[in-house]
C-alpha cells in the first residue's frame, strides 16, 4: 500500500512511495541502517514494505557515536541519531546488518549503543526485526542461541527447511523452503538452538531464521531484502578492497545473476508485518496530517 518516509535518503524526491489509504492501519517502523550503503538498504526495505496491505511509516536511524564513512555530512542531515529516539515508542524495529563481523564486538565503535538498543526495545518497541551482523550481536549479548564466528565467508543464495514442529507458524505461512542471500562471518550452529526459538536451518548454513516469543523479536542470518545483484556489488566490492572472495554461490543462472529468494522474501515480510498488526491490535483509522509529519 504505502510507506511514508519520516525521513532518510528516499525522502529527498519522495515523501510517500505507494498509495496512501486513510482508511488503512498505520504502522510506525524505526530501521537502524548499520549498512555501508545506506540508500540501497532503504530502497530494498521500502520496496518490501509498500508492497504490504497497509500503511508504514518509516524513520531511518544511525548510532549517535558511529564514524559514517560514507557520505557522512547527508546521513547527518537526513537520519536521526539513537539519542533522538529513546524516548519515543514504535511499533517495529528493524536493525540491519553491518559489515563488522570480523571486528570483535567491543572495538565497534556503536558496540555500547547497540546493547543499549536492545534493553530500549522491549519497552519501547512492540516487535523487532535483526537481520545478518544484528542478529548476530544480539545472539551474542543475550544469549538466547548460540552464534559462533567462521574463518569461510557463507556467501551466496541458500535454500533451508522449514521445522516441521516449529512453533512460530505465523512467520512462514506460504514457505516451505526458505530461500535468503547470506554475506557472512558467523553462523548460529543448527544443532544447538532451542526448538522454542528455531525456524529453518541446516547444517550447511546454520539456524537461519528464529523467532524469540518472550522478546518479541525475530532474526534472520542473511539479507531477504538483496535485491538481484546486491550479491554480485559485494564480490567485487571485496575485490576491488583486495578480498579474494569466492563467488555467491546458488546465485547465477547461465552467467547472470537470478533472483530466486523473491518469493520467501515477499511472504516473509508479509507475515511479519502482520505479526506487528496483531501486537498492535488494529484497525483504526489514520490521521492523515499526522502520518505526513
Amino acid at each position: 500500500m504505502s510507506v511514508t518516509l519520516q525521513n532518510g535518503l528516499l525522502r529527498r524526491k519522495k515523501i510517500i512511495v505507494g498509495e496512501f489509504n486513510i482508511l488503512a492501519p498505520t504502522l510506525n517502523i524505526l530501521v537502524v541502517n548499520l549498512m555501508p550503503n545506506r540508500l540501497q538498504t532503504e530502497k530494498q526495505f521500502v520496496a518490501h514494505l509498500a508492497s504490504q496491505r497497509i500503511n508504514i511509516r518509516l524513520t531511518f536511524a544511525v548510532p549517535t557515536a558511529h564514524k559514517v564513512k560514507h557520505e557522512s555530512n547527508l546521513i547527518k542531515g537526513h537520519y536521526v541519531t539513537l539519542d533522538d529516539i529513546w524516548q519515543e515508542y514504535f511499533d517495529g524495529l528493524i536493525v540491519t546488518g553491518a559489515p563488522v563481523d570480523q571486528v570483535p564486538f567491543e572495538s565497534i565503535d556503536y558496540w555500547s549503543e547497540f546493547q543499549k538498543l536492545l534493553f530500549w526495545r522491549q519497552s519501547h518497541v512492540s516487535e523487532s526485526l535483526f537481520t545478518c551482523w544484528a542478529a548476530y550481536g544480539a545472539g551474542y549479548v543475550e544469549k538466547n542461541f548460540p552464534v559462533e564466528s567462521v574463518a569461510h565467508k557463507i556467501f551466496g543464495v541458500y535454500q533451508a527447511s522449514v521445522a516441521s514442529d516449529n512453533q512460530h507458524p505465523e512467520l512462514v505461512q506460504n514457505i516451505d523452503q526458505l530461500i535468503m542471500p547470506h554475506s557472512r562471518y558467523f553462523t548460529i550452529p543448527d544443532d544447538n538452538v532451542s526448538k522454542n526459538l528455531r525456524i529453518a536451518g541446516n547444517n550447511q548454513v546454520g539456524t537461519v531464521l528464529l523467532r524469540d516469543a518472550a522478546r518479541h523479536s525475530t532474526y534472520t542470518t542473511g539479507h531477504l531484502e538483496y535485491d538481484t545483484n546486491t550479491l554480485q556489488t559485494e564480490y567485487y566490492r571485496d575485490i576491488q578492497q583486495g578480498v579474494l572472495p569466492q563467488k555467491p554461490e546458488n546465485y547465477d543462472s547461465f552467467g547472470q545473476p537470478n533472483n530466486t529468494w523473491n518469493v520467501s522474501a515477499k511472504s516473509f515480510f508479509g507475515n511479519w508485518t502482520k505479526l506487528l498488526l496483531m501486537q498492535k491490535h488494529l484497525p483504526e483509522t489514520v490521521d492523515y496530517i499526522a502520518a505526513l509529519g
